[in-house]
């Protein structure tokens, strides 16, 4: 019987190449419609994870960090990709006003600052990027939260920690 409420899954990251690589070969299981919702500080990682998650999907736009037009769309890919950036927006209703979530149902929807959105329903992904102790390292949670993730997420992480 499933857990209502999984551990996460913690994740240590040597390099922005070992994220890269995980983000690629988590991009093999996502599917149209899927929500990931990413958390962590500036400089922590996010960004290069969705490039990753980019390269999975076959997208062949550079992938950059919308902070300033909020949203970019990528549509070259197997599967679009809708990439948010929450960083700039302070309240749930300037969030919503910009219209993110008319893409929720068609593209795989990348969320960073999604700490600043206290409104998002599952089922989706929450990633979590800490710095780890050596200069290049981070530290990744990830976190199922509904829907079948953990079965696709058993895919990725073999139990032994990799």
């Amino acid at each position: 019987m499933e857990s209502p409420n999984p551990l996460p899954l913690v994740k240590c990251l040597p390099s922005s190449e070992a994220s890269r690589d995980l983000a690629v070969n988590l991009a093999y299981v996502l599917r149209v419609g899927d929500l990931l919702l990413f958390t962590g500080g500036i400089g922590s990682g996010k960004t290069t994870f969705i490039q990753g998650l980019a390269k999975g999907l076959d997208v062949k736009e550079r992938v950059t960090s919308p902070s300033f037009i909020l949203q970019a769309v990528y549509e070259s890919g197997r599967i679009p990709l809708s990439h948010v950036d929450l960083y700039r927006l302070t309240t749930n209703e300037e969030i919503e006003d910009f219209g993110f979530e008319d893409y929720l149902e068609s593209t795989v929807t990348a969320v960073e600052w999604a700490d600043r959105y206290s409104r998002f329903q599952p089922p989706c992904l929450r990633l979590n990027f800490e710095f780890g102790p050596l200069e290049d390292e981070r530290i990744l949670t990830v976190m199922p939260d509904g829907g079948d993730w953990l079965e696709r997420l058993a895919l990725i992480f073999r139990e032994d920690g990799a």
